[in-house]
């Protein structure tokens, strides 16, 4: 029954409904998950190439890894604005709001980045991205302390297996051992910073996952050019060296592991968890480790192709079907289609009192 008041005749007494709410942590991540999963398996293989164009764009000697990532990220920036006209998103841009975690997303990807293409010069192919690769491990740590995401046995053993994989696969466990060049020193510490910096970056990508994966992939080229660029003005490479051919390599870098591997990074950071991120992202390692070997003549130990293989099965894990994950998912759109009929019902009740008030 309506209750009349002074201030409004014949308003009626609306109740509180629970009305469904847009889904959001591990139920928003797993709406688009098999974009996420393909995205990731791309960015990967992408990225695994990032040490061979690194060096070949590289003059002999020289360290420039800080200006390439400059240029990867300058040319990334510039191919999502173009992305941005062709799909006439342009809009977005300025009805984005940016928040600290995008600023600090973008910067902390570009340091990672200079880092770990700096180290692909001075320490073998397969260490420095294995020191890369700290950081999924940093990531999934940070994410389950901090946005309290839930970590289950299967993404334990996954996890795992991929990083026991990647030592094998490094010849850091059961490999022969190896002449120490000269700047080892230097390259294992770049390597370390690259990881540490990657693991901050991909905790980054779980927050806003709200914002559109286009807008979200330019703000990240254009603050990694940022803490890239303050990079290069501090270390001053010199890239005076560089031919042509190096010029030419240093271009199908940009445009590979730049637009393409950082892009598809984006995309999979904001439908994946953590863990999963972090699994996935070790078939780097294969790639990198199958180019160090076919390209500059690197050896592939036993253990090391043992190693290739556990993180590719690693990898695979977190693609198998979960049972209860079903159940939970189904649950969850029962209890959101209950709550959706349950709304409807106390609009037509009201539309009712509304029509017999008036």
């Amino acid at each position: 029954m309506a209750v009349v008041t002074a201030s409004r005749p014949h308003a009626p007494v609306v109740p509180d409904v629970a009305l469904p709410v847009p889904a959001t942590g591990a139920a928003a991540v797993g709406t688009h998950r098999r974009l996420g999963l393909v995205a990731i398996v791309v960015s990967a293989a992408a990225m695994g190439t990032a040490g061979l164009f690194g060096r070949m764009a590289a003059p002999a000697g020289a360290v420039v890894g800080e200006a390439l990532t400059l240029g990867r990220m300058l040319v990334g920036a510039l191919g999502m604005l173009v992305v941005l006209a062709a799909t006439r998103h342009l809009g977005r841009l300025r009805r984005t709001r940016i928040t600290p975690s995008v600023v600090l997303g973008g910067v902390l990807l570009g340091l990672s980045l200079a880092t770990y293409l700096s180290s692909t010069v001075l320490i073998d192919l397969t260490l420095a991205v294995v020191l890369h690769y700290l950081g999924p491990v940093v990531a999934t740590v940070l994410a389950g302390t901090v946005l309290k995401e839930r970590v289950g046995a299967t993404d334990v053993v996954s996890l795992v297996a991929a990083f026991a994989g990647m030592l094998l696969a490094a010849g850091l466990v059961g490999g022969p051992s190896r002449p120490v060049p000269d700047g080892h020193a230097l390259g294992v510490g770049l390597g370390i910073a690259s990881g540490v910096l990657y693991g901050g970056a991909l905790l980054c990508y779980r927050y806003r996952t709200d914002m559109p994966s286009d807008v979200r992939s330019f703000w990240n080229f254009v603050f990694g050019a940022v803490g890239t660029g303050a990079m290069v003005a501090v270390t001053r490479p010199d890239v005076s060296g560089m031919t042509a051919t190096h010029w030419a390599w240093a271009a199908a870098f940009f445009v590979v592991c730049g637009v393409l591997a950082l892009s598809l990074l984006v995309v999979a950071g904001k439908h994946l968890r953590a863990v999963e991120l972090s699994s996935l992202s070790y078939l780097e390692v294969v790639v990198a480790v199958l180019l160090g070997a076919a390209v500059f003549g690197e050896a592939v130990s036993a253990p090391a192709a043992a190693g290739v293989l556990l993180v590719v099965a690693a990898a695979v894990l977190p693609l198998l079907p979960r049972p209860r994950a079903g159940r939970e998912r189904r649950a969850a759109r029962a209890r959101a289609a209950a709550t959706t009929s349950a709304a409807t019902r106390v609009a037509v009740r009201q539309a009712v009192v509304n029509t017999s008030g008036s």
